[in-house]
């Protein structure tokens, strides 16, 4: 009998401690998911960030000092032995060297800036109202219409670069801010893309608004466009970068310096015999602050309107 006991209380015993067993497993592997988690998000954090952080200290950097610490790779590698500021004086035209070459860096943000938002915002005004006509409004064949608005998103822009370039000398406007923002005040990508967004909308939204007296435009205006604010955000934020970054096109139509973009201005340092990589990467440094910043105030809103582009229904 008393073996009988013992054993039915070994096996009780047992049993309580299988559960205390699982659950202690289980923590450890959450912990381990989520150390292993982390550290991947922080390799990758190193890996994407790693790049602008040499740059941006190599800025500061003396211009002999850049390369000299790749190999072999340490901490030396990113924190500059000689602190200066020269580059960044020379691109802002405030040293003597700057002024002598008409370095002016602060001027070409600026340029980039009116030249992005101005293109940003005559793109949401009538990539808004093409979205809203192929999303929304009835009208026959228009499906066709929009194979031939996503057809222009195939040609390459090299192809249409000389007829474009004819075009804006012929209007004479070449030379001018005008240049850089009439030929991307629409873009078939922002209508496809605001198609997708507006057409998770309900349309009886739309049918009770015209119930009630509302035009098209007023529907748009006072129905649509509300309730389409971070894919509305979403294109701004992609276009405003794409306008930020262009090159070859600001290169070829304007010869003005003091109305040219900054990505135009960080490549007059290189040359034919020599790359001048501390104003390089000191411009570089300042071009990406004003993308950057914008992001981080608007990401919100970004990761809303892309995560809306996977909701159906």
């Amino acid at each position: 009998m008393e073996a009988t006991e013992k054993n039915l209380a070994g096996k009780a015993h047992s049993a309580a401690r299988e559960p205390a067993t699982g659950q202690a497993a289980q923590q450890l592997r959450k912990i381990a998911a989520l150390s292993l988690r982390w550290i991947i998000y922080i390799l990758l954090a190193f890996v994407f960030l790693m790049p602008f952080v040499w740059m941006a200290l190599g800025s500061l950097r003396q211009e002999r000092e850049i390369f000299a610490n790749l190999y072999p790779f340490g901490w030396r590698t990113f924190v500059p032995i000689e602190w200066t500021l020269s580059n960044y004086l020379d691109v802002l035209g405030l040293s003597a060297e700057g002024r002598r070459f008409g370095f002016n860096f602060g001027r070409n943000l600026l340029n980039s800036f009116l030249v992005s938002a101005a293109v940003v915002t005559s793109s949401l005004v009538f990539n808004t109202m093409g979205a809203y006509f192929f999303a929304r409004l009835p009208f026959p064949r228009k499906n066709v219409l929009l194979v031939y608005v996503i057809a222009t998103m195939l040609v390459p822009f090299q192809v249409t670069i000389v007829p474009l370039y004819i075009v804006v000398r012929e209007l004479g406007i070449q030379n001018t801010y005008w240049a850089m923002i009439l030929p991307w005040y629409a873009s078939p990508f922002v209508i496809f893309a605001l198609i997708q967004f507006f057409k998770e909308i309900p349309i009886d939204l739309d049918e009770a608004a015209i119930m009630d007296g509302a035009n098209y435009l007023q529907v748009l205006r006072y129905v649509i466009v509300p309730l389409a604010v971070p894919g509305l955000i979403t294109m701004a934020l992609l276009e405003f970068q794409f306008i930020w970054n262009l090159f070859f096109w600001p290169l070829i139509s304007v010869n003005n310096n003091t109305i040219q973009v900054i990505q135009v201005a960080i490549s007059s340092q290189t040359t034919q015999t020599q790359v001048f990589w501390g104003r390089t990467f000191a411009g570089a440094t300042l071009a990406s602050l004003p993308v950057i910043l914008l992001f981080t105030a608007l990401q919100r809103y970004y990761v809303q309107g892309v995560a809306q582009t996977g909701v159906k229904g």
